[in-house]
């Protein structure tokens, strides 16, 4: 059944090291809800501080620094991606429950690597309004190209994380209720 734990699963070593993936389009609340879950102590970690695991790449293969000003044409030739190896490795070296909140391009195909994977869903009018809230220090959704790009993908996205069997949470809830929701 989706989002119950299946303790048994030769995936889960220990039903104590939980690993949970939240993710979501930029904008959707992850660091706001998980700002909210570490106050209640719960051990959260945000992908982008975990060094070695995501980097910018051209459609070559190289690994590229993000411009600020990303537009359009540079955003549609580079992909924000993790690396699934160095994923494994450092979630298999965690000994207790952990929350990751992240996004990638390739999120999705890692979702296997977790005990359970939650979406911060939302829709384009709420996507619009916190980006004129706008106060993020992650460069990424700064400029009004980097804005469009993410209403872009925002459908395509959603459609991919409902096929992979992500866990949905509606994104305008409070983080109270996320909180309760992920804790099951």
């Amino acid at each position: 059944m989706l989002g119950e734990i299946n303790y048994f699963s030769p995936m889960i070593k220990n039903k104590f090291a939980q690993k949970i993936l939240i993710t979501g389009m930029p904008y959707s609340g992850k660091s706001y809800v998980s700002a909210y879950l570490q106050k209640r102590g719960e051990n959260v970690i945000d992908a982008d501080s975990i060094k070695g695991l995501g980097q910018w790449f051209d459609r070559s293969g190289n690994k590229i620094d993000f411009p600020r000003d990303a537009n359009k044409e540079w955003l549609d030739t580079h992909d924000f991606l993790w690396d699934k190896n160095f994923l494994r490795s450092w979630l298999d070296e965690q000994k207790s429950i952990i929350y990751l909140f992240g996004l990638a391009a390739n999120v999705l195909d890692v979702t296997a690597l977790f005990d359970r994977a939650y979406y911060l869903d939302m829709s384009q009018k709420v996507l619009k309004k916190r980006f004129s809230n706008n106060k993020r220090t992650n460069p990424m959704g700064q400029t009004e190209e980097q804005q469009e790009a993410i209403l872009r993908d925002l459908s395509g996205f959603t459609q991919k994380a409902k096929e992979k069997g992500l866990i949905f949470v509606q994104a305008d809830q409070s983080p109270e209720k996320i909180y309760k929701i992920v804790m099951g």
